[in-house]
C-alpha cells in the first residue's frame, strides 16, 4: 500500500492464507505499510462476512510460494456457510451520468494535481471544461459529475475503487444529498424495496423516480425506513397513500433488478443475487410481494382458506409471468412453504388491451403456518385473517411446525 503526502491510501495488498476448503478456513487481511502492517482482518471465515473490493496479492491455493495473482476478494456468510459466489454489487461507475459526487477534499486535490501534473488549464483543456470550474471542483466548492469524476481518474491512472473509497456522498439530479455507501450491497432492505417495486412500486421509466403506492401507512413506513436506510433520503413527495423519491432511488433499485413502468410489459424474474441470497433476503422479498399483491382467504363460517398471490400482465407475457410465479413458488418451497402451479384466473380488456391475472395459491395448513412463522405479513387487514386461519388450525399440525421451525431456526 502507498501513501500520498494528503494521507490517502492508493493501493492495498490482502494476502490470506487458506487451510481447507470449509468454514475454518484461517484468513488474514492487512494493508502493507512501510514498516507496519495495518490489520483488516483475522479470524476464521466462519465469523467473516464480506470483505469486498480490496485489490488483492495472494498465494495460489496449491502453493504459498508460487506466484502473486491479482483479483477481487470477496467472502460472503450465507445461511451459515461460507461461499464464494454472491460478489454481486453496484459502484459509482454503473449509475448514470445524471448523478454528482461529492469527493474527500483533500483527495480531490491529490486526484486533480496527479491528472494535471501541476498544470490544472492544460487538465481543462483535455476534459473541456472552463479553468475556473476546475479550480472550483478542486477546492471541493461543487460537486463533481460522474462523467467528468471517471475521465480525470483515468488520466491520473487512479484505480475506480480508491476514488469510489473516498466518495463521501451523491447528489441527485434535485440536489438532495444521498449518503449512499458505494459499494451498494445486497441487503434486506434491498430485497424488500425490489420486492416492493414488483408490487405496488413504479419506477418511471425516462426519470426513473421511485413511487409506491398503499392504503397500508405500515408498508408506507416500511418503505420510508428501508429508503432511509439504505440512501439516506426523505420522500420529496407525499401524500395520504403515496410516497415519491428522486431518481437516485429508482436508478439503483432497477440496477438491483427491479423493473421499469410500464410493469405490465415487463418479463423480469426473480434477481439471482434474491435466488441465491440468503434465508433474510429471500424472506424480505416474498413478504413485500405477498404484502403488496397476494391476499389471504377466510370465512368465518365456512372453512375455505388459502394464501394467494397474483400477477397482472399483457396476455403477450403471460409465458414469463408463469415463469415468474413459478420461481416464487420454488423460493417458498424452501421454507417448507408448498404452493399450487401457475395459474390463470382470467383475460380482461382495458384501454383496448387484453391482459392477464395469474396466481398461485397455498392452501394447505402446514405451508400457511409455515408461511405465518417464517414469511408472515405486516401488521393490517390482511394479517389478521392471517392470524384467525392460524387459531383454527389443528392443534397436532400447529405443535408440529412450530417444533419445527424452532430447530430449523436455532
Amino acid at each position: 500500500m502507498t501513501q500520498t503526502t494528503t494521507n490517502h491510501w492508493t493501493s492495498a495488498g490482502v494476502n490470506y492464507i487458506k487451510e481447507s476448503l470449509n468454514s475454518n478456513y484461517t484468513l488474514r487481511a492487512h494493508a502493507e505499510l512501510p514498516n507496519y502492517d495495518f490489520p483488516l482482518f483475522e479470524g476464521r471465515l466462519s465469523s467473516l462476512k464480506s470483505i469486498m473490493q480490496f485489490r488483492l496479492k495472494c498465494p495460489s491455493s496449491q502453493n504459498k510460494n508460487s506466484s502473486l495473482n491479482e483479483g477481487i476478494l470477496t467472502f460472503d456468510k450465507r445461511s451459515g456457510d461460507v461461499n464464494m459466489k454472491t460478489d454481486f454489487a453496484i459502484h459509482f461507475w454503473d449509475l448514470s451520468e445524471r448523478l454528482r459526487y461529492k469527493v474527500e477534499d483533500s483527495f480531490m486535490r491529490f486526484l486533480f494535481d496527479k491528472a494535471g501534473s501541476g498544470d490544472l488549464k492544460s487538465l481543462a483543456t483535455k476534459v473541456n471544461v472552463s479553468y475556473p470550474f476546475i479550480c472550483q471542483l478542486r477546492r471541493g466548492l461543487y460537486s463533481i459529475p460522474s462523467k467528468l469524476l471517471i475521465e480525470i481518474a483515468k488520466i491520473a491512472n487512479e484505480d475506480l475503487f480508491i476514488v469510489e473509497m473516498n466518495i463521501e456522498y451523491a447528489r441527485t439530479r434535485h440536489g438532495n444529498v444521498s449518503k449512499i455507501n458505494f459499494p451498494i450491497i445486497p441487503s434486506k432492505a434491498m430485497a424488500s424495496l425490489v420486492g416492493h417495486v414488483f408490487g405496488d412500486g413504479y419506477i418511471g421509466k425516462k426519470k426513473r423516480q421511485f413511487e409506491y403506492c398503499n392504503d397500508n401507512t405500515n408498508l408506507l413506513n416500511e418503505v420510508r425506513t428501508y429508503v432511509k436506510e439504505i440512501f439516506w433520503l426523505e420522500p420529496m413527495t407525499e401524500r395520504t397513500n403515496r410516497l415519491g423519491y428522486s431518481t437516485i432511488v429508482g436508478e439503483v433499485l432497477e440496477k438491483f433488478g427491479a423493473h421499469l413502468a410500464p410493469k405490465i410489459y415487463s418479463e423480469k424474474l426473480v434477481p439471482d443475487w434474491i435466488k441465491y441470497g440468503s434465508d433474510e433476503i429471500k424472506i424480505a422479498f416474498l413478504k413485500s410481494l405477498f404484502d403488496d399483491d397476494g391476499s389471504v382467504m377466510y370465512s368465518k363460517n365456512y372453512h375455505a382458506k388459502g394464501i394467494n398471490f397474483y400477477q397482472i400482465r399483457d396476455k403477450s407475457k403471460l409465458q414469463s409471468s408463469h415463469k415468474f410465479l413459478s420461481e416464487i413458488r420454488e423460493l417458498l418451497k424452501e421454507f417448507n412453504i408448498m404452493a399450487g402451479e401457475p395459474h390463470l384466473r382470467k383475460f380482461y380488456i382495458i384501454h383496448g388491451e387484453e391482459h392477464a391475472i395469474s396466481y398461485i395459491n397455498i392452501t394447505d395448513y402446514k405451508s400457511i403456518l409455515n408461511f405465518y412463522y417464517r414469511i408472515g405479513l405486516i401488521d393490517g387487514e390482511k394479517f389478521n385473517r392471517l392470524k384467525k386461519i392460524i387459531s383454527r388450525a389443528p392443534e397436532n399440525i400447529k405443535q408440529l411446525v412450530e417444533v419445527k421451525n424452532k430447530i430449523e431456526q436455532t
